[in-house]
């Protein structure tokens, strides 16, 4: 379908510049942005109430987690996960991540993801999944050692065979999950089938002081020494978190292009920390942002995690991460972690038109004294009326085009009933 959203305020990304045009998407690609004569549009948006910008790049989730929200609250990571996930997720089954990732993607949609990260179990279900919410995103099996007779890399590999580039939205990594959970001789496994086979890695790394402490009594090296002596960071690499990290940490994960994703809203829920994003980006790390799941966010919204990762930013310094520097962190920083930079994360002419589109005509966007700070500080999630990836129009003004609603909320009130 041929789109021209007409008369826009454009951010870009490219730069903090908001400038008014029309935005013509051809065969899922933006083909001008400006003035084009003789376009047959499908569809004509008028644009002029609206900021059209990226979609947002949610890159550290575990989607299918969304019905474990509200579940196992307030504690400590480890409690968290020892008490309450870690023995629930037993009893995950096919049929539950499948209808439990359509939960996720409803959110996410209708918060103004576009792309994703994740990291979980039975992926081929959460892919099932995103066959009908056509969002972008990278998918990684989890991983743990020990893993008898390589079952869960195997599971991995036979993933990106079968699944790698799929719809060309999809593309598909390794997730070893932590240092806490995997050994050395596995990670060095993992990382040297990644390398073979070009698969990019998905890890947790330093969320905790509790983490780090542990790692230094077992191997006297930090997570990411030991992630960096097991090869791990000779694949292109996402690591959550970092909210305890050494300058010699930053080195390496500067030397090794690793993207650390700030997860704010988790990190406080479970007393982890706070990243210093400002320290992260000085020492010269790509640093984006994600929601992480449902479960220890308990939201599953990009808006909130900007406007809560600037808010936190100022216990440093009132000027500390700027609103477009958030907002960066929200798009083209996550597109770079994903190796996608080329594709999405500006609004470009020749990028796929990943697009959303943000309605101003109301009284939080009123005075329209800085629309940039006010995307960052005042945006509501239902201000977010359309949704595009690949051109493709997934939400418009309330509706969802291809997810029937009261379907996934009904098989989410008996799924989760049983499981919980």
């Amino acid at each position: 379908m041929n789109t021209l959203i007409q008369n826009t305020n454009i951010l870009s990304m490219v730069d903090d510049n908001i400038k008014q045009g029309n935005i013509y998407i051809e065969n899922g690609i933006i083909s001008k942005i400006g003035k084009l004569e003789d376009f047959e549009a499908d569809k004509i948006i008028d644009g002029s109430n609206y900021i059209t910008m990226p979609g947002f790049i949610n890159a550290h989730t575990h989607v299918a987690m969304s019905y474990f929200r509200n579940y196992g609250d307030d504690n400590e990571l480890f409690t968290w996960l020892n008490d309450y996930i870690f023995p629930v997720e037993a009893k995950l089954t096919e049929e539950i991540v499948y209808h439990a990732s359509l939960l996720s993607f409803a959110e996410m949609i209708k918060t103004g993801t576009t792309t994703f990260a994740d990291m979980y179990f039975f992926e081929e279900q959460t892919i099932k999944a995103l066959d009908k919410a056509k969002l972008r995103a990278q998918i990684s099996r989890g991983l743990a050692s020990p893993d008898p007779d390589d079952e869960k890399i195997n599971e991995c590999i036979n993933l990106h065979k079968k699944y790698n580039g799929h719809n060309g939205k999809i593309e598909i990594a390794m997730g070893p999950h932590a240092v806490y959970t995997t050994d050395k001789d596995y990670l060095k496994k993992v990382a040297a089938i990644a390398k073979d086979n070009e698969i990019p890695i998905h890890i947790h790394l330093s969320e905790t002081k509790f983490e780090n402490e542990e790692c230094y009594k077992k191997y006297g090296q930090s997570p990411t020494e030991v992630f960096n002596e097991c090869n791990i960071f000779d694949n292109r690499t996402i690591a959550a978190h970092g909210v305890h990290l050494s300058d010699k940490d930053i080195e390496i994960l500067r030397d090794k292009n690793v993207s650390v994703i700030h997860n704010p809203s988790s990190n406080l829920k479970l007393s982890s920390g706070i990243c210093d994003v400002a320290r992260l980006m000085e020492g010269g790390v790509n640093v984006a942002l994600g929601t992480d799941s449902a479960s220890s966010n308990n939201k599953q919204s990009m808006l909130r995690e900007i406007e809560v990762a600037s808010l936190i930013s100022k216990l440093k310094a009132a000027d500390n991460l700027k609103a477009f520097d958030v907002l960066k962190m929200a798009t083209i920083n996550g597109a770079k972690a994903l190796g996608i930079d080329d594709k999405v994360g500006t609004v470009e002419e020749g990028k796929c038109a990943d697009l959303i589109m943000i309605d101003i005509d109301n009284i939080n966007h009123i005075p329209q004294n800085d629309l940039i700070a006010s995307i960052c500080y005042s945006t509501y999630e239902n201000d977010i009326s359309y949704v595009f990836v690949d051109g493709d129009l997934l939400y418009e003004n309330g509706k969802y085009t291809y997810l029937d609603i009261e379907d996934i909320k009904k098989n989410a009130r008996k799924l989760s009933k049983d499981l919980i």
